[in-house]
């Protein structure tokens, strides 16, 4: 049976704000295996296969009444399966809440999170224009946003893309978290398919490795012992692709 991106049953609570965003979008969001019936499951689908101006139109009305409960699952599945088209209207809409003299902190912390809970290069063009506006608000979404990229696809590919935008703010943030990251195997792994993604080799010559736009921004500019490990899980991950 097909997986789908499904809410667990509704927008926040409440009283939003007596909950981690993190645990928030965790509880609402949930990648599960479809549960409804058949018929149910093609209404929320559905909403995949209309043209792109319908598209717009159902997301422009979510975000003008604030999230209603009874959109909850197909707006989740649209963001995730669109979203270079979904996450710059939220952008926008955030934009101008936050320009409003009435404005919806709930709605901004809510609409925020789904950003980054897309996980993807498009997030992260988003989330540095909110910095831009707000850097204490919405700083930690970078971080937020490669923690969710894990979700859907390589985090450090999207780490790369951060940094490629060339915002010194966004590769602050994008370090730190790389260097909390990597101090696990698991996520060393990770990077080092990554790296063979992105240089098509376990080895990076040593000017690729200095240059490399997460290895030279790490403190002392990465350990030997390190890059000994990355280019081990490299050549693992190397292996097993040829094994495939």
């Amino acid at each position: 049976m097909e997986c789908e991106l499904m809410p667990k049953r509704s927008w926040f609570d409440s009283h939003p704000r007596r909950i981690p965003l993190a645990v928030i979008c965790a509880a609402s969001l949930l990648q599960v295996c479809v549960a409804q019936t058949a018929k149910d499951a093609e209404t929320v689908k559905s909403i995949l296969r209309v043209s792109e101006a319908e598209q717009v139109e159902f997301v422009k009305s979510v975000l003008e009444q604030h999230f209603p409960e009874n959109e909850g699952d197909r707006f989740s599945l649209l963001l995730v399966n669109r979203s270079a088209l979904v996450v710059p209207l939220i952008e926008s809409k955030i934009e101008t809440e936050l320009g409003s003299a009435s404005r919806s902190e709930r709605f901004i912390d809510l609409a925020s999170a789904m950003i980054a809970y897309a996980g993807d290069e498009h997030s992260v063009r988003a989330i540095s224009k909110l910095i831009r506006i707000d850097e204490r608000r919405f700083g930690t979404f970078i971080g937020r946003t490669l923690d969710n990229a894990g979700k859907w696809r390589n985090p450090f590919g999207v780490a790369y893309q951060a940094l490629d935008l060339g915002d010194g703010t966004v590769a602050g943030y994008t370090t730190m978290w790389a260097e909390a990251a990597l101090t696990s195997d698991r996520m060393q792994r990770v990077w080092a398919e990554a790296m063979l993604d992105r240089y098509g080799k376990v080895v990076p010559s040593e000017t690729e490795w200095v240059q490399d736009p997460i290895a030279s921004r790490l403190k002392d500019r990465a350990s030997p012992e390190l890059r000994q490990s990355i280019v081990r899980f490299a050549a693992e991950a190397q292996s097993t692709r040829e094994r495939r």
